[in-house]
């Protein structure tokens, strides 16, 4: 069992790194956590 499982998380995605569809499909398949909110942002 890992520390990622059964959680709910607020993901915020950068634009020029990760985006944040990216995150969630990786937590949603991998951890198998439930992703409430996912965006992804310009941080300048």
């Amino acid at each position: 069992m890992s520390v990622f499982e059964n959680k709910k998380y607020i993901l915020i995605g950068d634009r020029d790194g990760v985006p944040g569809e990216s995150l969630k499909a990786v937590v949603e398949t991998i951890a198998g956590s439930e992703v409430i909110f996912a965006a992804t942002e310009c941080f300048v």
